[in-house]
């Protein structure tokens, strides 16, 4: 009875000490909540009062600033609108602290006030709307109408701005001051109260501080372990997470990862949905199908680790500016075991963008090194003047593409023009670059072709299209001047009799860039003995030509010698035009010359002679010919004509879309072909000096071109029609 008596006054003891404590916390709770609540309001608008004492000096400022430009005629839209934000954040900031429910001091009323009387004379400045100059060719720019009574109110409001700054940064001062006082009594009171609760708690802990004791110890080495795993996952570079049996990502991971992807909203996200917008579809099946994959029970993790598909992923990531950035990721996983099996599957993503930008980096380096060497050896191999006389006549075609960029054009059809005649000057600068095995040159020039090609695509064009090719041009001028250099240094070293000689050409500066409407080439676009040295550039050219494109073919020359010089430039771009054509699109493919009773190698002949007063030109190949049927496909293809136009077309006018712009029986671009530029060169540049250019072939048989030109004025060196 006594032990029963004794174990219910403990119960009842017990019962009591709880109750009374769970009153006493309770009591310091709430009161305590209040307090907190009090405090933040207070500590809030202390912060509110603190910020708003730099704003009356920054508004007279910014009104000192707007007076002064206006006063200069400069442009004050910036000023303005930074004094209307100011006003604006003061203004509000005042009133939410007004709008507190227990505030009331009479500093905060006596700024109130003050403030209300900056609003006669801030309201009619802030609200200005108008232009404030007017602009005459005579006056040059003055103040308006408006401009005046903006100016006289802005230095009105400068004036009452500069004369109560002072007061009103007084009154927020102290009210600043007074509600740091009152957050400190506050917190004097908190504390007291939290003590009067620590000391009751205390009343209970002696009768169980076995238990609490023990409890501590517990959540003690809980909290360690827990802060111990949180400094881990701060501290480490790499995104470690856990995937459960659905996929889904565990409430815990790294703050790398956020850092990696953007976001922090990854507890319960499925793997699927973390890589859904960065990722191809393909790419994000085939992660998908893996990560199920390591579920399974008979997944060697090893060999899993060799056929990871997300060992270096690249994703399309917002980067500080709001454009777009890619980077690289490397995710691994690690099965984690249970005692039941498979328990969770360890993640873990590492950045090695750095990594693989750099390693790009030096590919590129290497790759550029190569480029280098490939054009220090192809210039070795180049006669110095002729050179030369590529360089001064890339450098003036370049000009001329400047100029025509330059050009002022406004609707779609005369952007389209202009990309027209971009793509003329260009295809012929590229092939005399490939014909003296440039490839640096060649390459670049194509790769402004490809840019002006994108652009032809577009269904409408504007200037800013052309922004980028803009600075591509400046990109190959720049080459140019690099590999003149290198021509110079190399003219030093070579010991030659031509050395000296081109190394002033090289030297020199580059000629004056043609005029853009005149259609005939310039005569002086190379020496008179360009084409005596023609032939072997030529014969290389064939030589390269062939292997490229896995062909044979033997090139004959005869009587280049007695090309005049008033010829020399147009007779130059058309065999290279001429060359490029025969090997892409005439001679055939050895296994296709061999079934057609053909040598391996195909012919291709040029002929120079005199013809009557004239000269003429004839160029043939004895490879695949030309079908006309062919030809008119390739043109409904590209839009040249309708298919009712090639219906109606006789062989002479079909043969005659070849030179057509845009014409090409090739799809495929590459760096011979397929641009539909070519002939259409050919042609213009003939028409151009008074001459006539004729085409004949025979399907399987043969293409010739024929090119008439007229007699040369011994002394003007002009063509006589």
């Amino acid at each position: 009875m006594s032990v029963a008596g004794t174990e219910r006054r403990r119960q009842l003891v017990t019962a009591g000490l709880g109750t009374a404590l769970t009153l006493v916390m309770g009591t310091v709770l709430i009161v305590g909540f209040r307090l907190a609540t009090h405090m933040r309001a207070d500590i809030a608008a202390l912060q509110a009062a603190s910020t708003l004492q730099t704003y009356p000096e920054e508004i007279s400022h910014q009104l000192n600033s707007l007076r002064d430009r206006l006063e200069v005629r400069a442009y004050s839209g910036q000023a303005l609108a930074d004094l209307q934000a100011t006003v604006k954040r003061f203004d509000q900031e005042l009133k939410q602290i007004n709008a507190t429910g227990d505030m009331d001091s009479p500093q905060l009323g006596r700024a109130l006030l003050l403030w209300h009387q900056y609003a006669p004379v801030l309201d009619p400045v802030i609200a200005f709307t108008g232009q404030p100059y007017v602009d005459s060719d005579s006056g040059g720019s003055a103040l308006s109408r408006e401009g005046r009574e903006h100016y006289a109110q802005v230095k009105r409001a400068q004036l009452f701005a500069s004369d109560n700054a002072h007061p009103l940064q007084a009154q927020l001062s102290s009210l600043a001051a007074m509600l740091q006082h009152t957050s400190s009594e506050a917190a004097a009171r908190l504390r007291a109260l939290l003590a009067a609760g620590v000391l009751a708690a205390l009343v209970l802990a002696a009768a169980a501080a076995y238990f609490q004791v023990t409890r501590a110890r517990h959540e003690r080495a809980a909290r360690d372990a827990q802060e111990q795993t949180r400094d881990i996952l701060k501290t480490v570079r790499e995104g470690f997470f856990l995937l459960d049996a659905n996929y889904r990502i565990g409430s815990v991971w790294s703050d790398a990862l956020s850092r990696m992807f953007g976001r922090s909203d990854f507890a319960g996200l499925s793997f699927e949905e973390l890589l859904k917008d960065l990722v191809p579809a393909a790419t994000l099946a085939t992660a998908t199908k893996y990560i199920k994959l390591l579920w399974g029970d008979r997944a060697h993790e090893n060999l899993m680790k060799s056929i990871n598909p997300l060992g270096q992923l690249e994703i399309t990531m917002e980067n500080a500016h709001g454009g777009k950035e890619a980077r690289y990721l490397q995710f691994d996983f690690h099965r984690v075991m249970g005692p039941e099996g498979i328990k969770h599957v360890l993640c873990s993503v590492g950045d090695i963008t750095s990594s693989v930008l750099l390693a790009r980096e030096l590919h590129d380096s290497q790759e550029n090194a190569n480029q280098q060497l490939d054009m220090m050896l192809g210039m070795m191999h180049c006669d110095p003047l002729q050179l030369v006389s590529f360089l001064d006549t890339a450098e003036t075609g370049l000009k001329l593409v400047n100029t025509i960029l330059k050009e002022p054009a406004r609707t779609d059809a005369e952007f389209r023009k202009k990309l027209t005649g971009l793509f003329r000057e260009m295809h012929a600068i590229k092939g005399e670059a490939s014909a003296l095995n440039l490839k640096s040159v060649a390459t670049r020039v194509h790769t402004l072709e490809d840019m002006v090609s994108e652009c032809k695509k577009r269904p409408e064009l504007s200037g800013n299209d052309f922004l980028p090719l803009v600075l591509k041009l400046d990109e190959l001028l720049a080459h140019l001047r690099s590999v003149r250099e290198m021509a110079a240094r190399l003219a030093v070293l070579k010991d030659t009799p031509g050395g000296a000689a081109a190394t002033e050409a090289a030297a020199a500066p580059p000629p004056a860039p043609r005029a853009p409407a005149a259609p005939a080439p310039a005569p002086e676009r190379m020496p008179s003995r360009a084409i005596e040295d023609l032939s072997p550039t030529l014969q290389s050219m064939a030589e390269r030509l062939a292997h490229d494109h896995a062909k044979r073919l033997r090139l004959s020359l005869n009587g280049l010698g007695d090309v005049p010089s008033a010829y020399s430039a147009t007779i130059k771009d058309c065999l290279i035009q001429m060359l490029r054509n025969a090997a892409v699109h005439g001679i055939e493919a050895p296994e296709a010359r061999r079934g057609q009773a053909k040598e391996d190698t195909g012919m291709v002949r040029v002929d120079f002679r005199r013809a009557g007063e004239g000269y003429e030109l004839v160029f043939e190949d004895d490879g695949a010919g030309i079908a006309p049927e062919a030809l008119k496909a390739a043109a409904v293809r590209r839009h040249l004509i309708t298919e009712e136009e090639a219906s109606l077309m006789d062989t002479r006018s079909t043969m005659a879309l070849i030179f057509r712009p845009g014409f090409s029986t090739q799809d495929d671009v590459s760096m011979d072909a397929g641009r539909g530029v070519g002939m259409d060169v050919v042609a213009r540049s003939v028409y151009a000096l008074g001459g006539k250019i004729g085409v004949s072939t025979h399907p399987g048989k043969f293409t010739r071109f024929k090119i008439v030109l007229p007699a040369v004025d011994a002394v003007g060196g002009t063509a006589v029609a």
